[in-house]
């Protein structure tokens, strides 16, 4: 049974969402599956952009918008970078490979509410929410364990 809790960050500029993002990277040996709300304009891809920069050293992270899936190798594993914001059915997600990916590599979902009921429970999901134009809030729910880490 996973230990679920929840954790609120105070994000007080775009940095501090980067900064989040890479220490939430440091928790991919316990959980591979990272899922990202909000509204749009939020913050989400640069979440992203922090958590995949520190992992590969990419620096031009881009919104997987119009492709859905942006790849970026890892070692000898691959980080799936989806967006669901188009997707109109969760049926439409098997289209793009993502039960292989959910089964075998790090996974960074931006717009999960579609398919949130097929995803695995070991899963840590972050809600960003906008206080104002540049201070946010980022509500994590994962492992009790892991959060106590970040």
């Amino acid at each position: 049974m996973i230990n679920n809790s929840k954790k609120v960050i105070n994000l007080k500029n775009i940095q501090s969402t980067i900064i989040l993002g890479e220490n939430l990277s440091s928790l991919i040996y316990s959980c591979k599956i990272f899922c990202i709300k909000g509204k749009l304009g939020v913050g989400k891809t640069t979440l992203a952009k922090g958590f995949i920069s520190k992992l590969t050293g990419v620096q031009n992270i881009q919104s997987p918008t119009f492709p859905l899936l942006l790849t970026y190798d890892l070692k000898d594993n691959l980080i799936c970078h989806y967006d669901l914001y188009r997707l109109k059915s969760s049926h439409e997600i098997w289209n793009i490979n993502i039960e292989d990916a959910l089964n075998n590599n790090i996974v960074i979902i931006e717009w999960p509410e579609i398919i949130e009921n097929l995803l695995p429970k070991n899963k840590i999901t972050i809600t960003l929410n906008e206080v104002d134009s540049e201070y946010r809030t980022a509500d994590i729910i994962g492992n009790k364990n892991l959060l106590d880490l970040l």
